[in-house]
């Protein structure tokens, strides 16, 4: 059983994180971003290949970590649109200061854009597509406003890897097996192949793809468990589990990544993958 905050106010050797505070928005801004956002955004920016003025669209943007990039990229001269389903996520982002141009947030679905034909130099779409219900008619869209030359560029997070296993394996056990689906989906588009042939079929030419490795340097256990389930929807199904069943799904996810620690952190080197397109 994991320690807790004593009375006295004295903490034991391993505290318990599950009673962190902020909406799930707030905390994918705060941990996501930095922790796993921006180590799997290094890529995607580089095969973007954003130039001063380019016009850029970044569909399911979150809390907006590669909208901002592309704002500092093109420049006053440019412009960038964020669009996502989840109005938390783009409160947050408006919340977040930036450099370069301005940023036009938008709530609206993937599936349904609401920009005219090739409106946007480059459309990006950072491990978004995986969880979007329609993803043809998502990918049709971004071919649709993408100008006639331009580039459309996703990522997805490739194999699985044992911190994350591990993490849907305590949850199962003692908390509920519908609890782990988030998990899973994270990385449901692991084949390669298949998002090629994707694009391929939302009509977007001249696809490539590729693999990269993104180094995710995650908090400890603990920290790492509770900052990832309280800011995706698998944080009501653990709320509503008794405090030992929280305890034991806590210790059981400590014990097993004790072999993923780095100087007491989370190391994990996260398969990617990368696909380029444009629209011919």
């Amino acid at each position: 059983m994991t320690s807790q905050p004593t009375t006295e106010g004295t903490i034991m050797a391993t505290p318990t994180y599950r009673a962190l505070q902020g909406s799930a928005a707030q905390r994918y801004q705060e941990f996501f971003v930095p922790a796993i956002g921006l180590p799997v955004a290094a890529e995607l920016m580089r095969a973007a290949a954003l130039q001063h003025g380019d016009v850029v669209l970044d569909v399911a943007c979150g809390t907006g970590v590669i909208a901002r990039l592309a704002a500092a990229a093109v420049g006053a001269d440019g412009s960038v649109s964020g669009v996502d389903v989840a109005p938390e996520m783009l409160e947050v982002a408006q919340s977040v200061e930036q450099a370069g141009s301005s940023i036009d947030w938008r709530q609206a679905d993937a599936a349904s854009l609401p920009y005219p034909d090739e409106s946007f130099d480059v459309v990006t779409c950072q491990m978004g597509l995986m969880f979007m219900e329609d993803r043809a008619a998502a990918l049709s869209e971004m071919r649709r406003v993408t100008k006639l030359g331009g580039r459309v560029v996703v990522n997805t997070p490739g194999a699985i890897q044992p911190p994350f296993e591990q993490m849907a394996r305590a949850l199962a056990e003692h908390i509920a097996p519908e609890a782990v689906g988030f998990v899973h989906a994270v990385f449901s588009m692991d084949d390669r192949a298949e998002l090629e042939a994707m694009l391929e079929l939302a009509g977007l030419d001249e696809v490539e793809t590729s693999g990269y490795s993104a180094r995710l340097d995650l908090p400890g256990p603990a920290e790492m468990l509770w900052n990832y389930i309280n800011l995706t929807p698998m944080a009501p199904i653990v709320a509503g589990a008794s405090a030992e069943a929280k305890d034991a799904m806590e210790q059981q996810f400590i014990d097993d990544t004790a072999g993923s620690l780095v100087d007491g952190r989370v190391a994990i080197d996260q398969p990617m993958n990368l696909a380029i397109s444009r629209h011919r």
